[in-house]
Formats: C-alpha cells, structure tokens, sequence
C-alpha cells in the first residue's frame, strides 16, 4: 500500500533482528472518524503487531503509516481528555520546580496540541511556543494565546526557532516521541534547540503498563514505539545527551518522565535511573514473555464478552459502546464487537454524528442514555475511565441500564 511502510530494523539500534511479540488485528486509522458521506466504512485497515528487537529490546510496530494521514484532519484534543488538564498542571509545577526555571526562560513544546500543557508555563511567566503538524488545532492555540508553529518538528523547523526566538531552556513532548517518524531527526533537533544547560522533559506510554495492565488500547497507527528506559539510554548517548532523571507517571494508563540533558553539562544523575532499569531486566520487560501473557489475556477476555453480548442480542437486547477516541478503534477491532454494537456514545460533542473507523458505527451524546432508546447494555470501551463515566451516568443505572468493565477483568455494573 502506498501509506505503508515496513519497518524492518529497530528505530533506537538500527538491528534487523525484530520479532513479532503482540500480534493485533489490523485496524484503520484510529482517530479518522468520518461523516457518513465521506464513507468510513471503507477505509483500509493497516497492520498493527508490535515487535521487539532481540538486540536492545526496543518494541515498536511492523509498519509505518503515513503521518499526513494520521495528522493533517486530526480530532483529538488534549482539554478533552479526562484528568490530563489537571495532569498538565501538576507537571508544569513539578517541572519548573526541579529546574528552577527563570521568569522569561523560553519553553518548546512539540505536539503541542490546543495549548493546554503551554498555559501553564504561561501563567508563570516563562516564553511559551508550540509546534504541532495540526492544521486546525495549531491554528486555534495561536488564536487562543499560544502561539503555535503549524509543523512536524526536524531539524530544520529547530533552526527556524533558534533564529527567530533564541535557544530553549526546557523543550518538553508529552505522548509524542512515540508517534514520530524519524527518530534520528527529531532528536538531533533538540541537539540543535535546546541551550547547553537546558533540558529536554518528554512522557511517554511506558511498556511496563502496556504488558502488566493491558494497556493495548495505546497501541495504534499514532504510536510506533513502545518505550523502556533501558534502550533509550543508549539511544541517547548517539545525540550527546544523558538521561538525569526518570519519573513514573499515572498518566495515559502510566507513563515515564524522562529528563534528559546535554552530558557535557556534567548533570548528576538520578539512582531512580539505575532502580528503573533493574526492575526492567528483573521482569524481563525485553522478552516476549510480557506480551504473550498480555495475548493470552485479551484472548480470554474477547471469548468472555462475546458470550455475553451474544446471548443478550439473542433475546433482542440492544448494546452500545461508550468511547469513540483513537483506542476505541484498537479494542473494537482487536476484541471483534463492531458488528454487535449498536452504536458509540462519546462526552466530545466534536464527535457526534460521525461514525467510526471501518465499522461505521454512528456516535452520539450520552443524553443517549437517558432517552426512550436508550441501550439495554453499554459496554465501556474507554475501560480506565470505567468509574468516571459511571459516576456521571448514574441516572442510566436508576433506570435498569448496565455498563459492562472490559478489563483488567469483565464486570457487570448495575444500580
């Protein structure tokens, strides 16, 4: 296919010795919700397995898709996302804090999205610019007081930012890393960027929670790589950098913060970095080991929700999902309900009325749920947000509805 590319050698250590360690169905682009005129049923679905590298244990995709098809009319927005506006100003405070970031100090932000994470630099008086290869989103954070470069971040947009702004004292990337193309380029442009005793802070997906708390719905076409710290740590040694410090996050279903700085500032380094990477060797984090437990366990948890959703359209019980975000596409595909759900309901108004990647199904508000159709059965597909979407739908329960939790472990939540 013309969007897909192989990826055939490890994206942190160059090795061709790849094996496929979590096969996945293949699913279209995730987050491309569509009118129904523009067809979303037909839309090609792509490969997703994840392989790990038998040289440093990198995991990371088979293919590589197109990224001005996954960006260029892209939906999601970070104000939108449940807990992570409070997650951003936890982080801004914690960051300006450890760094002891001087008023005026200029701050980059790559994928940088609506600005939130930005505004809050912004309110203590430091330099705020974005980057971020979204048109309309781009376009709206400037409008908003964030202004946004409307770019894929490589080298060449760094020397762009050196020239008109000066060198940055922190460039940060949050749940971005992972979904860039070339890996080489972007970290020699924050060579090019950052000023000699700056940092650069990044957060990403941590493969400890994708293998240990089923956290697959982070798997998609977005997000090549699959981080441990171990392997970047060599990684990073190619750019002239050295990771100082690490963080475990619970953002995104658990994510590592990794502070990372030129080694010819000579920063002390963190023991956390030694206390991390033992607890990956000791949990062997770069076998397929942890993967094929994860296999297994979506294996069962796809047979126990198809008996039960079977059984209920058996007896003329209607059944609808609740999530219509990029993973929804994953778990949808993955554990084969597009044909037994009736529909998707969403709390992002943006999505309403679209319909989901290849199986089409429409999306609507939850006032769904307190209407005369409203579904016999809901069936969380959005799974970590399973309490908070329970909490504000409690009406629907009073009234004989029930949500189903997919995982960690099926369960049936009735009033």
């Amino acid at each position: 296919m013309a969007n897909i590319t192989p990826i055939t050698c490890c994206r942190l250590c160059g090795s061709t010795d790849l094996k496929i360690a979590l096969p996945l169905r293949p699913t279209p682009i995730g987050d491309m919700y569509l009118p129904a005129e523009k067809k979303p049923g037909e839309l090609a679905c792509h490969p997703l397995n994840v392989t790990l590298c038998n040289h440093c244990g990198h995991a990371q995709l088979d293919a590589l898709v197109d990224p001005e098809l996954i960006y260029s009319n892209y939906l999601y927005t970070t104000s939108v996302s449940l807990g992570l506006a409070d997650h951003f100003r936890e982080y801004a405070d914690t960051v300006c804090r450890k760094l002891a970031l001087p008023v005026g100090a200029l701050v980059v932000d790559i994928g940088s999205n609506d600005g939130t994470l930005l505004r809050c630099f912004k309110e203590k008086g430091l330099r705020v610019l974005g980057v971020d290869p979204a048109r309309d989103v781009a376009r709206r954070a400037t409008e908003s007081g964030i202004p946004t470069i409307n770019a894929f971040f490589t080298p060449e947009t760094a020397a762009q930012i050196v020239r008109t702004h000066g060198r940055a004292s922190l460039v940060i990337a949050n749940n971005v890393v992972a979904n860039v193309p070339d890996l080489v380029g972007f970290f020699t442009g924050i060579e090019v960027l950052l000023a000699e005793t700056g940092h650069f802070v990044w957060e990403t997906g941590y493969v400890r929670y994708l293998t240990e708390g089923c956290v697959f719905d982070n798997i998609h076409h977005e997000h090549i790589d699959y981080f441990a710290v171990r392997p970047l740590t060599h990684f990073y040694q190619r750019f002239g950098f050295v990771l100082r410090d690490i963080e475990i996050s619970t953002s995104k279903g658990c994510s590592i913060r990794s502070y990372v700085a030129r080694t010819a500032s000579h920063p002390a380094i963190s023991p956390a970095v030694a206390e991390v990477i033992a607890h990956e060797e000791a949990a062997a984090y770069f076998s397929a080991a942890p993967f094929t437990r994860l296999a297994d366990k979506l294996k069962t948890t796809r047979e126990k929700l198809h008996a039960l959703i079977d059984g209920w359209l058996a007896t003329d019980q209607t059944v609808a999902g609740y999530g219509a975000a990029i993973g929804t596409t994953t778990v949808l595909y993955h554990f084969d309900l597009g044909k037994k759900l009736s529909c998707l309901i969403d709390d992002n108004p943006v999505r309403h009325g679209l319909h989901s990647p290849g199986y089409a199904l429409p999306v609507a508000s939850p006032t769904l749920l307190t209407g005369s159709s409203c579904p016999d059965f809901v069936v969380v597909l959005a799974w970590r947000y399973t309490d908070a979407i329970v909490a504000r739908n409690q009406a629907y329960l009073k009234n004989g509805g029930c949500f189903v939790r997919i995982l960690p472990e099926i369960e049936l939540i009735r009033n």
